[in-house]
């Protein structure tokens, strides 16, 4: 599910006018996708895409299911934005790509545990965008307004279910 997820949003990407990159590798990590567009100025986005319907863990941190304190979970959101953002490998991937771009770090999520973490990344300075949100602006996009990828079909059924 994960790979249609990150497909969804890269076509939703696309239709906002986004060149897109998937699944870049630095070091053993990946970059979800890196995303650039020119309207008046360049703008770079690396987009997180983490969608779950029942979660049973959190975001940040381990994976443990056990109620965490508040202080637990700043910590494991500060770990998981290093991890997926700040960390010196995708500096360096980032910059191999646009060297000296300000990337603006986004975060597609699902259903999370505690919707606090939400708060804990913002303030890190990640902007958290709900799945749904990509799933009814793909859904209401104008017709013409599609590409090749895996996704525009599915895109397009989306459309079919939100005009019937």
């Amino acid at each position: 599910m994960a790979l249609l997820d990150e497909q969804l949003v890269d076509e939703w990407l696309n239709r906002k006018g986004f060149f897109t990159m998937r699944g870049l590798r630095a070091g053993i990590d990946e970059i979800d996708l890196l995303a650039v567009r020119m309207i008046e100025q360049v703008e770079c986005w690396h987009v997180e895409v983490q969608v779950s319907y029942r979660p049973i863990g959190y975001v940040g941190g381990d994976n443990n299911a056990r109620r965490r304190t508040p202080e637990e979970v700043q910590s494991g959101v500060e770990q998981w934005v290093e991890r997926k953002f700040t960390g010196p490998r995708k500096v360096a991937r980032r910059a191999a790509v646009l060297p000296s771009a300000q990337w603006k770090y986004i975060f597609v999520h699902g259903v999370l545990r505690d919707e606090s973490e939400l708060e804990h990344m913002t303030r890190l300075g990640v902007t958290p965008i709900p799945y749904k949100q990509v799933l009814t602006e793909l859904r209401d996009a104008p017709i013409g307004n599609t590409s090749s990828s895996l996704a525009s079909d599915i895109a397009e059924i989306l459309r079919y279910l939100g005009n019937n």
